[in-house]
This record gives structure tokens, C-alpha cells and sequence, in this order.
């Protein structure tokens, strides 16, 4: 099959979409697919080969919030459309406007078109809670609609969100993966990197710090760890952000300040070590934006125990007393208890860590996701001939 991917944002760009867009990306390529990206960049329209992957990079001048805005966006797919034939056109969601301008030129070109829906659109307070409200109730039912089927990797949105109900008939449950042999237990070796020695441990944050996600509760989580009395205790919040220089000043209050460790941006190498470095990974996210959390999986895969919150799609993915802790969102007292047992009880730890490992082996491998995607697309072309 020849693919058109379409997403406002791809590698080198982090996070859990890009990651997610990206292995099933290259797992379809390795398959011997076709596959061509359409997704933002920052000089003009730049083509490149991407580990061979075709990407096409057109540069946003516009964005609100963190949603890139480009009125030239639907002459550009449809062009590439003219150009080349694709078999499928699948974009990638919940940032809005890629995906919707992608169903528009889908429904015109005559080409089937496949929504990856990552999670609901949710903003809880300001402007924006207002006009993800308004797009929900509108752009999104027209795209929803115009998808010939819908997959989630989010097991909150499978089952729970309000938003896919008169859906459900389209919708696919493709969870996110990690590659096993990668992703695996051993020595963490970056304790002096981060002048940790090894009496120490360690509490690990991943995830981006910025105002767009202070939802991921990094600050509830600096509270529950200014909790935590140790001197040999540290927590590394791995990420980059616009609000780490205020979590460094919340730290300071709290007095942690010289236990807090901020990496700034790290390679998948890094994170890796990272993981096996840590004594457990906590997850405090406040609402359903959430909607998997892929480094629950990612820290598991390494043997580690994990802790989150008890909502969106992180309650799915922790199995409470086996593989990990569940907490109510937004209590720094829970938390620290949470986390003092799991520092407390070694052997506790370790069970969950290797508990988590063979629930990844068995659920959350990026070989499984693939054949899942691969299955969709041929039955939707199926369904349309």
C-alpha cells in the first residue's frame, strides 16, 4: 500500500504522538508499505527521507496554542494527491486542523480516509476551554464523519469518551507499543551524569513542561515529594518546557531544591537509561487529556514499578498491586505515600517492575500495533471496492 500519513507533528519533535506516528510509521515502511509524511516545519516546504520515510515539511506561521494553523495546508495535500496516488490517507489527532483539512481533501480526492484519534480535545479553563468546546460540537463531527474508520490507542476513548459514542461501529482499539529488546531491564549507568551515587534513588518524571500541559501535575508531584525525607532520594523530571523555571522556584520553596533535577531535552538513549536508573516512574496527570501514557509502558518494559493517576486512559494502563499504584488525581498526600512504599519495600518494587514487563511483552509491543494498523487499512480498502 502506498500511505499518506498527515500529522501536525513528527520526529525530531518529542512527545506521545510524535513517538506513536512515528514507530508504526517505520514498522509499516519495514512491511514494505509505502509511506509518506505531510506534517509542520520551520523553512518553507522542505522534503526529506527520514529513516525512509518520504517527509514533507511545510512551514506554520500561524499556530493557536500548540495547534499549527495553515490556510495553505489543503492546496498542499491535494497537490501531493495529484501528484502521487495513495491507497490511504491516515492522520493523527487530538491536535486539530491537520487532521480535519486531511478529511476534507480525502472526501474530494476520493481517497479512503483512516483517523488516528489520539484523545478528546480538552481544555478545562480560559478561552481555549471554550473553543475546544466549540470545535468539538462541530470541525470535529464533520471529520469524525468523514473517516471511513477511527482508530484510538487510548483505551479511555474506546470506552468513555462522550465524543465517540455515535461512533463506535468505526472504532478500533490499537494501543501503543515498545520495542522489548530496546526497552529493557538492566544497570542504569547515568548516576554520575546526574551526581547520584549508589545508595541513591530516584523518582522519575517524563513528559513536557509547558503551559500547554501543566495537566501531566508536576507541581502536585513536587509537593508529594517535598514529602518524601531523605537526603538520598532525588527526582528527575525528564522533559523541556516554558514552566520549568517556575517548578524550579516551586521547588526552592518547598525546599527541594537541591533534590530536584531537571535534564532538559534527552535522546531516546538517554530516557532509556534513565528508566534503568530509577526506582520507580510516577505519572500525576490532573484530567482525561491523558489518554494512554506511554511512558508507564516504557518504564515497565525496564522493569520498573509505576505510578499515576486514576484517570483517562493511565487507569487502564496500570494494573493497581501488580504492575504499578493508582492515586486520585491532584493529591500530593496519596502520592507520597504511594511513593514512600515503593521506596520502602524493595522487593514490592521489583515484583511490579517484573510484573510490568511481562504485561508489556504481552499487550504493548510495536509489532503487534502494526499488524493491528495494517488489518484496518486493508479491511477499509476492502470495504470500499
Amino acid at each position: 500500500m502506498k500511505l499518506l500519513i498527515v500529522t501536525p507533528y513528527f520526529p525530531p519533535k518529542t512527545g506521545g504522538v510524535e513517538h506513536y506516528t512515528y514507530n508504526i510509521s517505520l514498522k509499516l515502511l519495514e512491511k514494505g508499505h509505502d509511506v509518506n509524511v505531510i506534517t509542520t516545519g520551520t523553512d518553507g516546504v522542505k522534503e526529506e527521507i527520514l529513516d525512509g520515510i518520504m517527509v514533507r515539511r511545510l512551514k506554520t506561521k500561524n499556530s493557536l496554542s500548540n495547534t499549527p494553523l495553515d490556510i495553505h495546508l489543503v492546496n498542499f495535500i491535494s497537490r501531493i494527491l495529484k501528484e502521487e496516488n495513495f491507497d490511504i490517507i491516515n492522520a493523527h489527532m487530538p491536535v486539530p486542523f491537520y487532521a480535519d483539512m486531511s478529511a476534507i481533501v480525502s472526501k474530494r480526492a476520493g481517497v479512503p480516509f483512516v483517523l488516528t484519534y489520539h484523545n478528546d480535545v480538552v481544555k478545562n479553563r480560559g478561552p481555549l476551554s471554550l473553543i475546544s468546546s466549540l470545535y468539538n460540537h462541530t470541525l470535529l463531527q464533520i471529520t469524525l464523519r468523514a473517516a471511513d474508520r477511527i482508530i484510538t490507542p487510548s483505551p479511555y476513548v474506546y470506552n468513555e469518551s462522550e465524543i465517540m459514542k455515535g461512533f463506535s461501529k468505526k472504532l478500533v482499539l490499537i494501543p501503543p507499543g515498545v520495542d522489548p529488546e530496546l526497552y529493557s531491564p538492566s544497570e542504569g549507568s547515568a548516576m554520575i551524569k546526574y551526581g547520584l551515587n549508589k545508595e541513591s534513588k530516584s523518582i522519575l518524571f517524563v513528559g513536557s513542561m509547558n503551559r500547554g500541559h501543566t495537566h501531566k501535575g508536576v507541581e502536585i508531584l513536587l509537593k508529594a515529594f517535598s514529602r518524601i525525607e531523605s537526603d538520598e532520594t532525588y527526582l528527575i523530571l525528564a522533559g523541556t518546557g516554558d514552566m520549568i523555571p517556575e517548578y524550579k522556584k516551586i521547588a526552592e520553596s518547598l525546599g527541594i531544591g537541591d533534590r530536584t533535577i531537571f535534564t532538559g531535552f534527552i535522546n531516546e538513549e538517554s530516557l532509556i537509561e534513565l528508566y534503568r536508573l530509577s526506582s520507580l516512574l510516577v505519572l500525576p496527570t490532573l484530567s482525561v487529556a491523558e489518554g494512554f501514557g506511554m511512558v508507564l509502558i516504557e518504564a515497565n518494559a525496564c522493569g520498573k514499578p509505576v505510578i499515576g493517576s486514576e484517570v483517562g486512559g493511565i487507569k487502564y494502563v496500570i494494573r493497581d498491586g501488580e504492575t504499578g499504584i493508582l492515586v486520585p488525581p491532584g493529591d500530593p498526600v496519596a502520592l507520597a505515600n504511594a511513593i514512600t512504599r515503593l521506596l520502602d519495600n524493595e522487593e514490592l518494587a521489583a515484583k511490579m517492575g517484573s510484573n510490568g514487563r511481562k504485561m508489556v511483552m504481552k499487550n504493548y509491543t510495536w509489532d503487534k500495533s502494526v499488524r493491528m494498523t495494517e488489518k484496518v487499512f486493508e479491511d477499509t480498502l476492502n470495504q470500499l471496492l
